[in-house]
């Protein structure tokens, strides 16, 4: 970001980088965050900025929107019971299309069920029990919610299948008893293809090729009230790598829609 705004400095537009434990807004100025909401109370001087932002005098991007940041919403949008009123909301056409994008999630609420019910697809009657699966069923992946300090960067991230059976069912207990603070959701594992991708080295200073797993984190405008797709960031990562995320040895790279 110091080069962005150093470059765009070179052509006339007056940005910075500065702390955000210490800005004081300034009206009629855009403001673009780095940190994530569950950091807000990190952040002394936050309600002055949160404040100059609800009374229109300074917008801020990404918008304080703390239900983007959730993972819940994969799980939300599978509850059966929610079904009808996401088909009335989106629509016939997208929400069969979202079904076919959206991995099937389910929520670890340590809500005791009814003796005749059972989780669906897994057929268990206690998330207890899918504590007990063997390595080749815990191909699975429990991800803590986005609004929290663990929900980046793969930190609150756990693969089954690469875990021992204790550590698994520890895994669990602890998702089960932090839901009310920080829920967490299960989802199939399923690995990325892979494919090659240049990136230039500097130890080197020449191109090299990487085989690796393609991450791409789209980015969404609202232009004229309509929400419109213009890019997305693509990170790459090594092929030994399971988690995809921005580390020290990824390649990071803007893409863009064609028109």
């Amino acid at each position: 970001m110091e080069w962005i705004s150093a470059r765009l400095r070179d052509r006339g537009l007056d940005l910075r980088v500065v702390a955000a434990e210490n800005y004081e807004p300034q009206d009629g100025r855009a403001v673009y965050r780095f940190f994530e909401l569950f950091d807000l109370p990190n952040i002394p001087k936050i309600d002055n900025l949160l404040r100059a932002n609800a009374e229109g005098r300074v917008t801020i991007t990404p918008p304080i929107k703390p239900y983007l940041e959730e993972k819940t919403w994969f799980a939300l949008f599978w509850l059966k019971p929610l079904h009808e009123f996401w088909r009335r909301e989106l629509g016939e056409k997208y929400f069969t299309q979202l079904q076919k994008v959206i991995p099937y999630s389910w929520l670890l609420d340590p809500t005791p069920l009814p003796q005749h019910a059972v989780i669906p697809r897994l057929e268990i009657h206690d998330w207890r029990e899918a504590a007990k699966f063997s390595q080749k069923d815990r191909d699975l992946l429990l991800k803590v919610s986005g609004f929290s300090p663990l929900g980046w960067g793969s930190r609150g991230i756990s693969l089954g299948s690469d875990l021992a059976h204790a550590e698994w069912e520890k895994r669990i207990d602890n998702a089960l008893a932090t839901f009310d603070s920080s829920p967490t959701i299960l989802q199939r594992f399923h690995k990325g293809r892979l494919f090659e991708h240049r990136y230039w080295d500097a130890d080197s200073a020449e191109l090299k090729t990487m085989k690796g797993r393609v991450r791409l984190c789209p980015y969404y405008f609202v232009e004229a009230d309509r929400v419109k797709l213009r890019g997305a960031l693509a990170t790459i990562v090594p092929a030994d790598k399971k988690f995809l995320h921005g580390m020290r040895y990824a390649i990071l790279l803007p893409s863009r829609t064609e028109r």
